[in-house]
């Protein structure tokens, strides 16, 4: 809310030019703080050297609700990041642990798009006996639409070998 107020002026003026002022939409102003260019209709006009004081509790109480959303918000996301780095970091010992179901040296760690590739057999056996993607989550994570797109393409029949030669000049 922005306020306007008009005084050193006679009474009925100073009601006359708020009551145009409120009405037209089209006359805009420029702050002469911050320079940003505002509808005069925007402002709260009145005729004293100080806000009604129901307005300077409206914007008490409004700086108060935003000093404590902002808050939230900051602690929050300061939350939301710890919960991030511990996920990123159990990521990487996703294999040690009992019921991963692949043995730790057939994995291959990739982060992006997904977290493992294991070729199972590859490290016991040297010979791969089945190839599995697996992306570990902590807590309430989902697969991002990229993952999923990739869960789809594997259950589709859609994963290929190449071979791919570069000659060498």
């Amino acid at each position: 809310m922005y306020i306007i107020t008009l005084c050193g002026m006679p009474n009925s003026t100073a009601k006359l030019l708020a009551n145009f002022i409120q009405a037209e939409r089209n006359t805009y102003a420029q702050c002469p703080d911050c320079q940003a260019i505002h509808r005069l209709n925007e402002f709260k006009i009145f005729n004293s050297k100080r806000p009604p004081q129901d307005l300077l509790d409206q914007l008490r109480q409004a700086e108060e609700e935003f000093e404590a959303k902002k808050k939230k918000i900051i602690s929050e996301s300061i939350e939301k990041s710890k919960q991030v780095y511990i996920g990123k970091t159990l990521e990487h010992l996703a294999p040690t642990v009992s019921n991963f179901g692949h043995q730790p040296r057939d994995c291959r760690f990739l982060a992006e798009p997904i977290d493992f590739i294991a070729f199972d057999g590859l490290f016991s056996e040297n010979k791969v006996d089945k190839i599995t993607f697996i992306d570990a989550k902590t807590g309430e994570a989902e697969l991002t639409p990229r993952q999923k797109s990739i869960r789809k393409a594997v259950e589709n029949g859609k994963v290929y070998f190449e071979e791919f030669r570069l000659k060498i000049l």
